[in-house]
């Protein structure tokens, strides 16, 4: 009975230090005319008004073939998959690359009413970060551009961390 609970204990514990862990980044796979990550966009400062649907996230980059697809060279493709209540939901954008240097590559999207997105790969240490920016002169249906903030960042979290977080916190 003593090792029982000692072992419930332990695991219980075990499980609360692993939840307080910061998160392990999403790693960015480069080649010489490519990258590409697989993870889970996270807001830097979450709060209710800024809570993201759970969704797996691919992207992929390549430094030649986009001109007829986004109107420059490098260009990247995004692939999200969502499950709202159990049904699964892929889509895709393209991403137009607006800066493809030796440290850094930077992709952005502004097909949004409200925000003009920015992918940031940091190719020195292998991550990626996003960041969203209101668009000044947009306001959408009723208003509704006026409701995001100015600006938001993410973190692109690896999805297996993500999940066992997820999975420990329960």
């Amino acid at each position: 009975m003593k090792v029982t609970v000692a072992v419930t204990i332990a695991l219980v514990m075990l499980g609360s230090a692993r939840a307080q862990q910061k998160p392990k980044l999403a790693e960015l796979i480069v080649d010489p005319f490519d990258v590409s990550a697989s993870g889970v966009w996270r807001p830097d400062n979450p709060t209710k008004k800024n809570e993201l649907v759970e969704a797996v996230t691919e992207l992929s980059c390549y430094r030649h073939g986009g001109k007829d697809i986004v109107g420059t060279e490098a260009f990247c493709l995004q692939a999200t998959a969502i499950s709202p209540h159990g049904l699964l939901d892929v889509s895709t954008s393209w991403l137009k690359v607006i800066e493809w240097g030796a440290t850094q590559i930077i992709a952005t999207d502004d097909s949004s009413i409200c925000i003009t997105s920015q992918t940031i790969f940091d190719l020195k240490n292998k991550t990626v970060i996003a960041l969203d920016i209101r668009k000044p002169e947009a306001q959408g249906l009723a208003g509704a551009c006026d409701l995001l903030p100015d600006r938001q960042t993410y973190y692109f979290q690896d999805k297996a961390d993500y999940f066992t977080h997820k999975i420990a916190a329960k």
